[in-house]
């Protein structure tokens, strides 16, 4: 079985893949939101449903991303953090929003057949086409190709980000491909991690306050606190994966390193989500400011008239 139909998420149109693994429930008109990622085999949801008495409704442009509704998974672009674009042409300066503008804009339908849903995006603010295609693959995997174009007349730097958030569960590890050893906080000191760009050991370290602590471990919403971490720019990782040790069921991405070359770890362990979540956020800029990563050399330049492609896998299960 490998199917696609629409259907309906809190009274919002919305489309379903459907393979004997997997269920994927995506919302155009909400930033082509993914609101439901359930893993048929093992029984399991990994996308958290709407905070209690947040309103469920397509996003005003330009609004604050912790003020929404908080489910699911939306897609970063062209920045993560509200920035002035930096790039040449008659659109430098010009403000890109909080968490960008993909999230907050309707998508349209292209195509909606043969197991495969693929939505676009004509962008305001800049001038690019966004096209994400989804299908459940036969091995059963979602996959998640991205085309970018370049529509204007000058090279045009950029930052995708997915920013799924997992529901992390009571004992929640992410792991890791070898090559990551350090991590370094990009939240600022607000977090309790010290100053941007503080390095820390990964998977363990030392805390600011001397405790030493596991960085892979996501802890109880109760404790109220968050923190976002980018692997250093030269590790180019090609996967993560968030296991939940006291169920066995896991979730791995995996992506091209020479497509997407950066990662960025969110974890929210009650800080702005009413639930645990882990949100490992492979992207094309270090680190979330893309001003910022066009002032370090570290972000992706398309082209004028330019051509972009990218490939997101997904895959869950259970058994560790």
């Amino acid at each position: 079985m490998n199917d696609t139909k629409p259907t309906s998420w809190y009274d919002q149109p919305a489309w379903a893949l459907e393979s004997d693994a997997l269920r994927v429930v995506i919302v155009p008109g909400m930033g082509a939101k993914i609101v439901s990622l359930f893993d048929r085999r093992g029984d399991f949801e990994w996308l958290p449903g709407p905070m209690p008495g947040r309103p469920v409704r397509p996003v005003e442009y330009a609004a604050p991303f912790v003020e929404q509704d908080m489910a699911g998974w939306d897609e970063m672009f062209p920045t993560i953090v509200a920035c002035e674009y930096p790039g040449p042409g008659p659109r430098h300066g010009v403000a890109l929003p909080d968490h960008g503008e993909a999230w907050a804009l309707p998508w349209e339908v292209a195509g909606a057949a043969d197991g495969e849903l693929t939505l676009t995006l004509a962008g305001r603010t800049l001038p690019y086409r966004l096209t994400r295609a989804a299908r459940i693959n036969h091995g059963g995997a979602l996959t998640l190709r991205y085309t970018l174009e370049n529509l204007g007349d000058d090279p045009m730097p950029y930052m995708w980000a997915a920013h799924p958030q997992f529901v992390a569960g009571a004992d929640c590890r992410i792991m890791l491909p070898p090559e990551v050893t350090e991590v370094v906080n990009t939240a600022g000191p607000d977090v309790g991690w010290g100053p941007r760009e503080a390095r820390y050991g990964w998977p363990q370290t030392t805390a600011p306050d001397g405790r030493r602590v596991r960085l892979d471990k996501v802890g109880p919403p109760a404790l109220g606190q968050g923190r976002k971490f980018f692997a250093l720019p030269d590790a180019r990782p090609s996967w993560a994966e968030v296991r939940r040790l006291e169920s066995g069921h896991w979730l791995r991405l995996a992506w091209n390193p020479q497509e997407v070359p950066y990662f960025g770890l969110w974890v929210d362990e009650g800080m702005v989500n009413s639930v645990a979540v882990a949100a490992p956020e492979p992207t094309t800029g270090w680190y979330d400011d893309l001003a910022l990563a066009w002032h370090k050399g570290e972000v992706k330049i398309i082209p004028a008239g330019g051509v972009h492609t990218w490939t997101l896998l997904v895959r869950a299960g259970a058994g560790l």
